[in-house]
């Protein structure tokens, strides 16, 4: 039995057999959405070996009182499947998804099948190389300005497939990934493009198909509004084409001036970084692509006073840099999810005025290094750099090749980096992990990474700022 072409979201799965690729939080939500649809389903996952689950614990896992059984992605082409439910990490590029689509299954992700069932609702799509979890929550927070009741998931958030079972809200904001537009049918009916630059290639193959990824997102929708952030140029030439697309930030209808947030050149509210806890001109820039996506959605921003009092909300986001420790005049700053050099770039203007010494370093993906090489070479003060395999070697050798003369020292580990860093800077300045790259697979993830650079500030006797 094959899924009828008008069947949308979640009664996709109301077909005989559902293959869900991927057993973490989202997989487990769309199994049981599944099971009480009456399917047949199974999980693949990649840590099963052909013919066993030598990697895994078990041959099934418990969903609902049914024991879903666990299967090599293989089975794909082995058995008969009407529908295929990729997790985020899963690239749809796989030639195992390639297969069962050209035979006619169904393939899609619970972002998908949760923007088609919420169609109807007012949802705001943020995406962008770097920037949109901030971007995000503070559009969250802005909306909230405007008294209404906002419910923020995604990407990094609140798993969409757990949106299901809340009551309605008057505006959803959705932080979405690459990964999790690739497939998306469906565009919300406002949107928010942070920056583009090259990411995720490894899962997108070119960076002209990452880009294609993205702004897929949007263009399932002729009268998408589109905020987009003037302060990238290829977010720019990339969204010409979208009718309703409104620039931020630099020269946009929103930006900020000398600490005031600017509306088409008027002043709208006094804007003070420090208060919100967000550091550097990036997030200033992210503060104007919330105010944009407001206006977007409601036609009109909050007042001054229930802005100022709303962005005191903000939260320090963990691995954003996120100040972790002080020691003497050290400041230890956490920017784990730094995993590109856009985002590194970024995290070093904001501490251009102090001594710094960057901890950089992770897999490496094969990204052009010239923007984070020629930031380096353009910081006035003090920066040593210690570096971590594998992109931290290449970055080393292009910085030579480039006539740097930066002190770069080699560790193997970000604890060791940490003790090598505090030896670098003297009596003040910034050690600053921002890894330009993703976390190594043998590491974790970012938060894992992240905790690792916490706990040995904790051990140099940091004290929490």
């Amino acid at each position: 039995m094959s899924t009828p072409s008008s069947v949308t979201g979640m009664e996709r799965l109301r077909v005989s057999r559902v293959a869900v690729w991927g057993t973490g939080v989202e997989g487990l939500d769309v199994a049981k959405a599944a099971l009480e649809h009456g399917a047949d389903v199974v999980f693949v996952d990649d840590r099963v070996k052909e013919g066993s689950c030598a990697s895994v614990s078990a041959r099934s896992i418990p969903v609902s009182g049914v024991d879903v059984p666990l299967r090599h992605p293989a089975a794909l082409g082995e058995e008969q499947f009407d529908c295929v439910v990729r997790s985020p990490g899963v690239s749809v590029y796989r030639g195992e998804l390639q297969k069962v689509l050209a035979a006619g299954t169904t393939v899609t992700s619970a972002t998908a099948m949760w923007l088609e069932d919420f169609s109807e609702s007012r949802v705001i799509g943020v995406t962008g190389t770097k920037g949109k979890t901030t971007t995000a929550w503070l559009t969250a927070i802005v909306l909230e300005a405007r008294g209404l009741r906002v419910r923020l998931g995604g990407n990094m958030g609140t798993p969409l497939t757990e949106l299901y079972r809340e009551e309605p809200s008057d505006v959803y904001v959705v932080e979405i990934s690459s990964f999790q537009g690739a497939d998306v049918k469906v565009s919300p009916a406002v949107g928010v493009l942070t920056l583009l630059a090259p990411d995720h290639l490894d899962w997108h193959g070119t960076y002209d198909r990452y880009v294609r990824d993205k702004l897929n997102l949007f263009d399932h929708r002729e009268d998408v509004a589109l905020a987009v952030s003037s302060s990238s140029p290829d977010a720019i030439v990339e969204t010409a084409r979208y009718a309703r697309r409104v620039l931020y930030g630099g020269e946009g209808r929103i930006t900020v001036r000398c600490g005031d947030v600017m509306l088409d050149g008027e002043r709208l509210v006094d804007f003070d970084t420090s208060a919100l806890r967000l550091r550097g001109e990036h997030n200033q820039v992210n503060l104007c692509g919330a105010l944009t996506a407001c206006m977007l959605e409601e036609g009109q921003l909050p007042s001054s006073e229930s802005l100022e009092q709303a962005l005191e909300k903000m939260p320090v986001l963990a691995s954003r840099l996120q100040t972790v420790g002080i020691c003497g005049g050290i400041e230890f700053v956490n920017d784990a999810l730094a995993s590109n050099p856009a985002g590194t770039v970024a995290a070093l203007r904001t501490f251009a005025r102090r001594p710094i010494c960057l901890i950089v370093g992770g897999q490496d993906r094969g990204v052009d290094l010239a923007s984070l090489v020629s930031a380096i070479k353009g910081m006035r003060l003090y920066l040593a750099i210690v570096y971590l395999p594998d992109l931290g070697e290449r970055l080393r050798v292009e910085l030579a090749a480039s006539g740097s003369h930066v002190t770069c020292v080699r560790v193997p580990t970000v604890r060791e980096a940490v003790f090598q860093a505090s030896t670098l800077l003297g009596d003040e300045g910034v050690v600053l992990f921002s890894p330009a790259a993703p976390t190594p697979h043998v590491e974790g993830t970012y938060v894992q990474r992240g905790a690792a650079f916490n706990e040995a500030v904790a051990e140099l006797g940091g004290s929490r700022p």
